[in-house]
């Protein structure tokens, strides 16, 4: 329903931005996926303290709900909640959603009410590097609230240990001409060029897209 919505409320945006819909399945699939890797490779699992984990396009929030209603008990979801669960979104509406749906989730699970503290309106790839707000004032021209920034502060700040989520999709344009609505990241792209593609003989058509 969000999906059809978004591209009928505003389609260049939609389109821009990569609005599109994750099946329960597949979220279930990358969260278990993400949870043995952690345990094969590192000991871990999603639950542990000093595991931050980050979805930096989290849409309406599927992932991060997904995470809180099946990988983390209980007796640890109110620490990991508000210290290590963290989420990015640059598009107004989903934000708004992903809150109502990150909220209610928790409080289905747990019974009562929590504010989600850790759901940051930004762009991550622009946040390249963190943004340094450490006595400053904050900056007004970046739209950012009061809270917004204390919160990107915040995730800048902490090891991200887990990057797990849907990522746009708005590759494959028909002509050269709508890489227009393409956002550039000078930042990004040049870490790209400097690692993945100078160590890479794969092809490289798509290596600069969002």
């Amino acid at each position: 329903v969000y999906e059809n919505f978004y591209k009928v409320y505003n389609p260049k945006a939609a389109d821009k931005l990569g609005v599109i819909y994750t099946p329960n399945e597949i979220v279930q699939f990358m969260v278990n996926g993400a949870n043995q890797l952690l345990d094969k490779h590192f000991g871990k699992s999603l639950a542990d303290t000093n595991v931050d984990i980050l979805d930096p396009a989290t849409g309406t929030g599927t992932f991060i709900c997904e995470i809180i209603e099946n990988a983390i008990p209980d007796q640890q979801l109110e620490y990991k909640y508000k210290q290590e669960i963290h989420a990015n979104e640059v598009a107004i509406l989903p934000y708004y959603i992903a809150n109502l749906n990150i909220e209610f989730t928790f409080k289905q699970k747990m019974k009562y009410y929590s504010e989600f503290p850790n759901l940051c309106f930004v762009d991550t790839l622009d946040n390249i590097g963190g943004l340094n707000y450490k006595g400053q004032q904050m900056p007004n021209q970046l739209g950012l609230t009061h809270e917004n920034a204390l919160r990107i502060q915040r995730q800048n700040e902490k090891k991200i240990s887990v990057i797990i989520g849907n990522p746009p999709y708005n590759a494959n344009q028909m002509n050269e001409n709508e890489n227009t609505n393409i956002r550039s990241y000078p930042a990004i792209d040049r870490r790209i060029k400097e690692t993945f593609i100078y160590e890479s003989t794969a092809q490289k058509t798509k290596m600069y897209d969002m």
